[in-house]
């Protein structure tokens, strides 16, 4: 079973060996402790002043060094530091002006110098509220982006599937405006009841978009991990809502599709909670969609949800689409004509037979009518039967004879457990 999902937007691959250099460089840099930092820094600038004094030039060469030192230490001081670096700045350039003024080299201030300065003025005080901000979260030497990133991270860990040998599913993942986080998020957990395996998997959407519905979409996914496939599946969705109950508005609505697939007989079990309804695709059937009756009231808006079962099998060579409402929306024309988009679509670049791989990420990109909402598209997909017969691998009159028999076996030494056994705690 493969998954798919992009980091980030596909514009912004090309700058992934700039932001890894950056990185790397970056790294090196804050494990340098704040004393080494301030103290290079501060000669720098006192390197600065000396140049300024012999160049004669006080009004640029000294304000553009000050610039340069004070941007490349905004990410890397704490706020006394920072402090500390603006202090020496200002002594150094009043130093400079001070000896030029007196030996009377100092010359009616230029445009680009009072720029300059007021460059200065501006870095310095960028820093210090930065500093300022890092220092109240916590946040020392480590960027606000990097901890983005790090969430961003686990929260594509948590929509990865195990592989499942006939089964492939794509999973696409586009927050809106490009943002790192959105309110948008996919949680699965594969659970084996004896010889049979039974995929669980949620797409969640909750209300609003971007980085401003991030938060609380992290807020709900440690919830919705926690319960997927521990809690009896008729009662899913009832505890989510109970969850957010207990949250009292602060992650607020959010909308749901929850899928049961048995991944041996291919039969799966469809619950909807205010989300918009699955697809089966068949293309070898004489209507090609079925269009899943699920149905449910939104999550967090009762105390209690309601809802319709949809149940069906998903046969080989057919697939099943899960997304949200950013995927089909159309403001013009409604949700119809937004499904019927992604329809048509489907059909168009599979020509009636079997979805091929990476579909997903053509038609989450050509199908939505607007990039301002998160967009998130699941395409499960049953390799047709001729393939599963390709892979299945002949039996060789060898492998058909039985072993021979071991008149050691049955006999386990003590101390020791049979392999793929899990065993009460304690035996």
């Amino acid at each position: 079973m493969t998954v798919a999902i992009p980091d980030n937007r596909r514009s912004e691959t090309t700058l992934r060996g700039w932001e890894n250099l950056a990185h790397r460089c970056g790294g090196r840099a804050r494990r340098l402790s704040e004393r080494t930092v301030a103290a290079v820094t501060a000669t720098v600038l006192a390197l600065g002043a000396g140049w300024s004094l012999w160049a004669g030039n006080a009004e640029l060469d000294m304000v553009a060094v000050a610039v340069v030192v004070a941007a490349l230490s905004l990410p890397l001081l704490s706020l006394r530091w920072m402090l500390a670096l603006e202090s020496t700045a200002a002594l150094c350039l009043g130093l400079v002006s001070l000896v030029e003024f007196r030996t009377e080299h100092w010359s009616q201030p230029s445009v680009p110098a009072l720029v300059l300065a007021a460059g200065t003025v501006l870095v310095g005080s960028a820093g210090v509220l930065r500093a300022h901000r890092r220092d109240r979260l916590g946040l020392r030497r480590v960027s606000a982006e990097t901890v983005l990133g790090l969430i961003r991270d686990r929260t594509v860990v948590q929509a990865e599937v195990p592989s499942v040998p006939g089964w492939t599913v794509d999973i696409q993942h586009r927050p809106a405006h490009g943002a790192v986080l959105s309110g948008d998020f996919v949680a699965n957990r594969l659970v084996r009841n004896g010889d049979r395996q039974v995929l669980h998997l949620a797409v969640i959407d909750v209300a609003g978009c971007g980085i401003t519905a991030g938060p609380r979409a992290l807020l709900l996914s440690g919830a919705v991990g926690g319960l997927l496939g521990t809690v009896p599946a008729e009662e899913f969705l009832a505890a989510v809502n109970d969850y957010l109950a207990r949250q009292q508005g602060s992650v607020g609505l959010a909308s749901a599709v929850y899928l049961q697939l048995d991944l041996d007989s291919g039969e799966y079990l469809v619950r909807v909670a205010g989300h918009p309804p699955a697809l089966h695709y068949r293309p070898g059937a004489p209507s090609r969609w079925r269009t899943s009756v699920a149905a449910g009231t939104v999550l967090g808006a009762l105390p209690s949800v309601t809802g319709v079962l949809d149940r069906a099998v998903l046969q080989p060579g057919e697939a099943l689409f899960l997304y949200t409402d950013g995927v089909v929306e159309d403001r013009a024309a409604g949700l119809e004509a937004g499904t019927r988009r992604l329809m048509g679509s489907v059909e168009a670049l599979a020509g009636g037979r079997p979805p091929a791989a990476g579909l997903a990420g053509l038609l989450i990109e050509q199908v939505p009518s607007t990039l301002a909402d998160d967009r998130t598209l699941v395409v499960i997909q049953r390799e047709p039967a001729e393939l599963l017969a390709a892979r299945e691998p002949v039996a060789s009159p060898a492998a058909e004879r039985p072993p021979a028999a071991d008149p050691s076996a049955g006999r386990l030494q003590a101390g020791r457990r049979e392999p793929g056994r899990l065993l009460p705690v304690g035996s």
